[in-house]
């Protein structure tokens, strides 16, 4: 027999009405009673767009494989642009700032995650190794790509990649023999990436500026004092100045920072913090770039190491002075080269060995972080931010073009 309570309870399921979902509703995360049959929420284009800027390179090679449209957004060349200019920008931690290193003397080159270094320095950080059958030169770094420099028998090449991408263009300068003095940067206002050499050609010094462009172009100006020029000749490119930066020596006014405007194609000059031409215990003089501006790093009678940042490009007044790092005993006798700040540390490389070095601002200790496998005796270090940029006109993908990973 059936109780009240079961009528009521059998009336009120009947009477209840159906859940509804209407089309034209503001878009929103459906329940669960929603069934699977209805279509999936979707957000607007553009919202898509500024969340993918704000995911790493790396992340977003992947995402390429979602579908179509996220294909062609990524792949495009003014996504790729917005991403560095949002990653930079933002927090250049979020770029995947890695480091990027050549042997003095064998073939071969590699890098690793400046962050697994640092935020794992007490675990030895993995190092991915290149090799190809012929023995690169890293020049300098800008906007992600890598500048390279090898011969193929008796011609020079220069050649642009992408590590991130792999993608890679190859420019091929003229025969002669190339001096010590030499640079890479980006010319933003005109958006071209371009190598400054100075060449030895039929007995005669000339300075060319060579630019990658579809249809490659070089042009002699006016020459680099190289015999004056200190340190190892690579110009240090400064970002949002497109200038490449030396530092030379005069005879009355001490040293120098001898600067090239890649957009003019001109040179300046303007002096450095603490210049006395006199002061014989500033000693092995090093230009670098840190949080983005134009640094200067001494060692003072073998007992400290100054770095200077210059907050205002070209405005001497602007030197500031950063830090006082005491020389370590494994690392008095070395050049001493800072290369980032991320938080309250330096990162250093010490020259002619395989040490890379953390140095403690707040606290003024040094971690000595290992590398696996460790690198032999002879480093030249560069920093280098993960991005989508393409190198101008790049070769086609192919085995024959790509710079091979090191099989382990």
């Amino acid at each position: 027999m059936e109780q009240p309570h079961d009528y009521y309870e059998r009336e009120r399921k009947r009477k209840r009405k159906p859940l509804r979902v209407t089309i034209n509703a503001p878009k929103r995360l459906l329940s669960s009673t929603v069934t699977q049959s209805q279509p999936l929420p979707f957000l607007p284009d553009e919202l898509i767009r500024e969340i993918l800027l704000r995911l790493p390179a790396r992340s977003l090679l992947r995402l390429r494989r979602v579908c179509s449209s996220w294909k062609s957004l990524i792949s495009s060349s003014q996504f790729a642009k917005d991403h560095l200019q949002n990653s930079t920008a933002a927090d250049p931690s979020l770029s995947g700032p890695r480091v990027a290193y050549h042997h003095s003397c064998h073939y071969g080159f590699g890098d690793f995650s400046l962050r697994s270094l640092i935020e794992n320095s007490s675990k030895p950080t993995e190092v991915v190794l290149f090799e190809e059958r012929r023995n690169y030169m890293v020049i300098g770094s800008c906007n992600g790509l890598l500048c390279l420099l090898f011969d193929v028998g008796f011609n020079t090449c220069v050649r642009l990649w992408n590590p991130c991408t792999g993608l890679l263009t190859t420019l091929s300068v003229e025969c002669g023999n190339f001096l010590s003095v030499r640079g890479f940067g980006y010319d933003h206002v005109n958006d071209k990436y371009k190598f400054v050499v100075i060449v030895k050609h039929t007995g005669k010094y000339t300075t060319r500026i060579y630019t990658f462009c579809r249809n490659p172009s070089k042009r002699a100006i006016q020459g680099i004092p190289f015999s004056s020029i200190k340190g190892d000749g690579k110009g240090v490119f400064v970002p949002g100045t497109a200038t490449l930066n030396w530092i030379r020596s005069h005879a009355i006014l001490g040293c120098l920072v001898f600067s090239l405007d890649l957009v003019k194609e001109t040179f300046s000059e303007f002096s450095l913090p603490l210049n006395d031409p006199d002061d014989k215990t500033f000693v092995f003089p090093q230009l670098c770039v840190l949080r983005n501006c134009l640094a200067y790093c001494f060692n003072h009678e073998k007992t400290h190491w100054f770095v200077w940042v210059m907050k205002e490009y070209g405005v001497p007044k602007s030197w500031t002075k950063l830090a006082v790092i005491p020389c370590h005993p494994c690392l008095s006798n070395y050049h001493f080269r800072p290369l980032y700040i991320w938080g309250n540390n330096i990162l250093v490389a010490v020259a002619l060995t395989s040490k890379i070095v953390l140095f403690n601002l707040d606290n003024g200790s040094f971690e000595f972080p290992v590398l696996k496998p460790t690198p032999s005796i002879g480093l030249y270090v560069f920093i280098y931010h993960e991005s989508l940029v393409s190198p101008p006109d790049p070769d086609l993908p192919s085995s024959s073009s790509r710079i091979q990973l090191m099989k382990p």
